[in-house]
Parts: structure tokens; sequence; C-alpha cells
């Protein structure tokens, strides 16, 4: 048994999420099924992050226990091989035996895709969020500022985090957090990274800043949600075919090994690129 690290890529329209769930089709249960055709596997895959239904990524993590003896550029192309094609293996590496893709994590970098148009995209209704309403690009901007640093996040956080978890559980460092846009205001971007992030945490914070985009809310409102701790001072999150998990990061990637894991995967550096 040797111990690999895979990097992948999905469209998560058709997934009900990353994590396995008995009688449904994840993310999680897919590739493991591809790997027991293919070789003995010792123990379930460690993912880096979950993603929830709907949810894409281009570069996401898994660790698992394998007993294939060919190369790891082999197995990578065995799996794509019997892959549907919603799911695309990147890269395969043997790592260390201590390895785990969600441990030993260091940041993870989500982005997330808004058009506005006066149509929805015929091609891009998979992986956006589409808006007729205009949106500020100064706005936003200020608005994502104010998510860089150390804070808690229970106001963006789902699944009833904010009132069961104490305030220290629910901090997290966010060190990157801008808005930018392209075609004349026509595709909107957020990215964000951080040192982890809580269940559907990126969506409640685009969620807000299109509030403050749109100007219906201003940008100290940001400050005012960050403080309550509290996701009942919320609204709805942003939908979610418009998020994708981006890269994972490790203490000992390298830019080059970073670049190469999403190659392929996306027409130059991100779907939408001009």
């Amino acid at each position: 048994m040797r111990r690999v690290r895979i990097t992948l890529g999905y469209d998560g329209t058709d997934f009900i999420g990353s994590q396995s769930q008995p009688g449904q089709r994840t993310v999680q249960d897919e590739l493991e099924r591809l790997l027991d055709r293919l070789t003995e596997r010792s123990g379930r895959t460690a993912f880096a992050g979950r993603t929830d239904r709907g949810v894409h990524a281009v570069g996401q993590v898994a660790s698992v226990d394998l007993g294939w003896r060919g190369s790891d550029d082999a197995l990578r192309d065995a799996i794509n091989a019997l892959a549907p094609v919603d799911l695309v293996v990147t890269s395969v590496e043997t790592v260390a035996d201590t390895f785990h893709a969600r441990y030993d994590a260091v940041e993870r970098e989500y982005r997330y895709r808004v058009v506005v148009d006066d149509v929805p995209p015929v091609l891009d209704r998979r992986y956006v969020w589409w808006r007729r309403s205009g949106l500020d690009v100064e706005r936003c901007q200020d608005a994502c500022h104010r998510f860089v640093g150390q804070h808690a996040f229970g106001t963006f956080a789902g699944n009833g985090k904010s009132q069961s978890l104490d305030a220290t559980r629910l901090e997290r460092h966010v060190t990157v957090c801008e808005w930018r846009e392209r075609y004349g205001g026509r595709h909107h971007e957020l990215r964000i990274v951080a040192n982890g992030f809580l269940p559907q945490m990126v969506r409640n914070i685009v969620g807000a800043v299109v509030r403050v985009g749109t100007g219906a809310a201003s940008p100290e409102w940001i400050n005012e949600l960050i403080a309550a701790n509290d996701r009942r001072v919320l609204g709805e999150a942003a939908p979610p075919q418009g998020l994708a998990l981006w890269r994972v990061g490790y203490e000992d990637d390298s830019d080059a090994r970073r670049d190469a894991t999403i190659a392929g995967l996306l027409p130059g550096e991100g779907y939408g690129e001009e």
C-alpha cells in the first residue's frame, strides 16, 4: 500500500455534494468506485474540503492508501479513462504515509462568478449566478476588504453553526478577499483565500457583498454583520452554481505545482477569462 494525493475537478451540478451519502451520487463515492475498479484500497478517501450540492471544484484534493503498482501518471490516466464526464483527475502523486488531504491543508481558495445581463447565459448557466441588476464594483471591493483578517464568521455559517458553536470555533483567517469585473461589468468574480471555511460561508459572503453592490446596504453593514456573529441577521445565501473550490494549499507546494494541478480544466487562468 502507498498513500497518494489526488487532485481532481468536477462539475457539481449532478452531484449531491462531495461527501459520501447513502443512496446518493457524491464525488467521494464516485471516486472510490473508480479506484475500486482499478486497484486495492485501504480505508476511505479523505477530502481537503466539503462542497455542497451544485458546487464545483477545479482543485479539490483527496488522499487515500492504494495497492496500485504502476506509476502515478498511469493511475491518473486509468481513472480518467473510466471516469464520467463530470469528474476529472488532474494529478496523482505518491506522498508520505502521514499526509492527510484535510488536516495538512494550510489554505483553501474559492471563486464565485456572477453574470449581470438582461437575459440568462445559455452556456454558463450551470457555473454562474445570473442577475439582471447591475453591481457597483467599487462598493463590492470595499465590502470584500472588510472580510480580510481573523474574524468569527458565525453570521456567514450555515447548518446552525452560529448557534451551536462558540465564537472561537467560528473563527477563520481570511488572507485574500477581492472582487473584480470584466466585459464592461457583465462578468464579476469574488476570489477568497482563507485557512478554512465554515459551511456555506462563501455563498453567504457573496450574498452580502452583492447586497452592498446593488446599493441595498452600505459597505459598513459588513462590519455589523461580522460583529453580530449570528446567521439569523443575514438573508439568503447566493446560489451554489456560481461557486468553485479553486485550490487547496499545502506547506511544500510551489507555484508551478499549484498551477499544474488545474492545468487543462479551464481555458486560461479561469473560466470566463478574457
